[in-house]
């Protein structure tokens, strides 16, 4: 195993380990021995994005797609550090292209319901609930597009809709708190003020305030 190699092994397992700082360290090490790895350049942008540290993250993902273009998961990274960068319309252009590469199978998922959350911030609901569909089509068992996708039908006013979104993410995940608050949101627009009250209940007994 070359020197590059060690110390990208040695940084993915650190980063698993959610020792976000040192796999930085190794990945660093790992750059310096060989500057044309590529997962070495997308597991250092990784450990960037969980520190919040973005700009150098949407760098290093650069420095990884110009070595290994065609990888949807970088590009899906790069979404994610532009996205968080709050700049959406960019984010949603960088998980289309990961579809293009990948649009099927977990980065397809992923991507799919990355570029929802992007849209939702742009506002186009419409377009990003159909992204939650694509993700959903991929993995109908996925919770967080049944909740993002109720999310975005409870700002189009589609309460009704949004409930049974997070009804579904409740049944696949009974202890998804963030599901049994927005549950509670939609159930209140409706005028369900019992089940409203037993969502947020639920959501509280999870421990999300």
């Amino acid at each position: 195993m070359s020197e590059d190699e060690v110390w990208l092994e040695e940084g993915i397992a650190l980063r698993r380990m959610g020792r976000y700082s040192q796999a930085a360290e190794a990945l660093e090490k790992a750059i310096a021995a060989n500057p044309a790895n590529a997962a070495a350049w997308r597991n250092l942008a990784w450990a960037l994005c969980q520190m919040d540290r973005n700009e150098e993250a949407l760098a290093s993902c650069e420095k990884a797609i110009s070595q290994e273009p065609e990888s949807a998961r970088t590009w899906i990274l790069r979404g994610f550090a532009l996205h968080r960068l709050g700049r959406y319309e960019k984010a949603v252009n960088s998980y289309a292209r990961a579809i293009e590469l990948n649009p099927l199978g977990p980065d397809g998922r992923r991507a799919w319901n990355n570029r929802g959350a992007a849209l939702d911030n742009l506002q186009r609901h419409e377009e990003a609930i159909e992204s939650y569909d694509e993700a959903l089509f991929i993995d109908p068992f996925d919770v967080y597009a049944w909740n993002n996708r109720g999310v975005a039908l409870g700002i189009l006013g589609r309460q009704e809709e949004a409930s049974r979104c997070f009804e579904k993410a409740i049944e696949i995940e009974p202890e998804y708190a963030t599901a049994w608050r927005n549950l509670g949101v939609a159930c209140r627009a409706l005028h369900r003020e019992e089940k409203a009250g037993a969502a947020f209940a639920r959501a509280r007994e999870l421990g999300l305030e």
